[in-house]
């Protein structure tokens, strides 16, 4: 039976946007903001983070931060009632 794999998203700010290019080698490239020069990779949630800690070591790489999207409350039931 297929087992679904968990993944985790990492945010990579980087200092230029020509090099959004190498980052396409440490996981699934999700969306890149060119304006405002940063970058959401998928990579799988047991390896996140010795990645982060790989891409924080680049050069061209700002700042590397873990998406928060795992820890938002997504249970929406009785938020509706009001409006």
């Amino acid at each position: 039976m297929f087992k679904k794999q968990e993944r985790q998203g990492i945010i990579v700010y980087l200092y230029y946007n020509r090099d959004a290019r190498k980052l396409s080698k440490y996981g699934d490239v999700l969306y890149h903001s060119r304006k405002l020069h940063y970058q959401v990779l998928y990579v799988n949630k047991e390896e996140a983070e010795a990645v982060v800690e790989e891409i924080s070591a680049l050069k061209f790489v700002k700042a590397v931060t873990l998406s928060e999207f795992d820890n938002i409350n997504q249970d929406f039931v009785g938020n509706l009632e009001h409006f």
